[in-house]
């Protein structure tokens, strides 16, 4: 294991792919998670972790490249958390925690699996400035 000298003090592991967009997704997912309220750690946790999120990830990438618009699909999502809250099944809380690590896992992919897919935000300015 070796210690990169980049500003970003990211640990390099010699023995395993580093750059790989799945460590990579990983990594910037983590860094997005590490701030945000407990809910949505615990609901990541519970009900995501490593695996799943990287499926739905990539999974999310293909409904953007098939065509569909990232906000209706977001929509639809809130749309499906607001039933389970309606039924009693998950809370408020739950739900926008829940919303929270889609819209997190979302926006990871368009800058990881599918930066053709990228917000403006997204885009280096170096980049767009070009």
């Amino acid at each position: 294991m070796t210690i990169s000298a980049c500003s970003n003090g990211r640990i390099q592991d010699t023995k395993s792919n580093t750059n790989s967009p799945d460590n990579e997704f990983e990594y910037q997912l983590n860094f997005f998670l590490q701030d945000a309220d407990s809910s949505v750690r615990v609901v990541y946790q519970q009900i995501f972790g490593k695996d799943k999120s990287i499926q739905e990830a990539k999974e999310y990438c293909i409904k953007l490249d098939q065509g569909k618009n990232a906000l209706s699909l977001m929509t639809d999502k809130y749309d499906e958390l607001t039933q389970k809250v309606k039924e009693n099944k998950i809370t408020e809380r739950e739900s926008n925690a829940i919303l929270k690590v889609y819209s997190t896992i979302h926006w990871t992919a368009r800058d990881v699996y599918c930066p053709q897919h990228r917000d403006k935000h997204q885009i280096h300015l170096n980049e767009r400035f070009n």
